[in-house]
């Protein structure tokens, strides 16, 4: 039997795949077995169904990076975990689904951009004040300029799509220069932590706790 949390999910795994203007709404029916009528009795428009997975996609992921950092205590390994859960979601999300966002829903795409810009800040901004009450980071930092120029990096970076593009040896230079970004913002403290840890941490990419495809919420 369909219900509007099956469709969501299914309509969520589509655009994250493909992209949003790539899955038009017959393929999204036929894909859930039903028929393009029977669809519209759940969801009344093209622009409804965006933005309840839009909804659905923010609540997805701050369950499964809320669960990815408390796996861990330590300060290090904790922005450890934050910067691989973003990193494996940008990797199985389509490069267009976020142009594709801004295109056919300005709307829904503020609303992401917000929610990477604030919400998603919010979970990194107690790790790195912790760090900076135990001395491993600069107490001068601006938290929010960090933030936002890794995640900008990231997603600049992981975004591209070249004909020679091995994302997997991508994300891992990628997370490795994260690492060392650390050590940048870091107090003499904070950098030996960081030598002393490296090894362990670069051992965090070799496999994946989470399945990050999973509901969690």
């Amino acid at each position: 039997m369909i219900d509007n949390k099956k469709i969501i999910e299914k309509t969520y795994q589509l655009y994250l795949k493909y992209g949003i203007k790539s899955v038009s709404v017959d393929e999204i029916a036929a894909m859930l077995g039903i028929s393009k009528k029977t669809l519209y009795l759940h969801i009344r428009s093209r622009n409804e169904l965006i933005q309840e997975v839009v909804e659905y996609g923010k609540l997805k992921f701050v369950s499964g990076l809320r669960q990815a950092i408390a796996s861990e205590e330590e300060v290090l390994p904790q922005l450890a975990q934050f910067f691989l859960y973003v990193i494996r979601i940008v990797r199985k999300t389509n490069p267009s689904f976020l142009p594709d966002l801004k295109k056919v829903s300005p709307i829904q795409y503020q609303a992401v951009d917000e929610f990477r810009n604030d919400q998603i800040y919010e979970l990194i901004r107690p790790i790195i004040e912790r760090g900076i009450e135990q001395g491993l980071f600069r107490p001068d930092l601006d938290i929010r300029f960090v933030y936002l120029n890794h995640i900008s990096k990231m997603s600049e970076r992981l975004s591209r799509t070249l004909p020679t593009y091995n994302q997997a040896i991508f994300s891992d230079s990628m997370y490795r220069l994260i690492l060392n970004d650390l050590i940048g913002i870091s107090t003499l403290k904070g950098h030996q932590q960081i030598e002393n840890q490296y090894s362990d941490l670069l051992l965090l990419n070799q496999h994946e706790p989470f399945n990050i495809n999973s509901g969690n919420n």
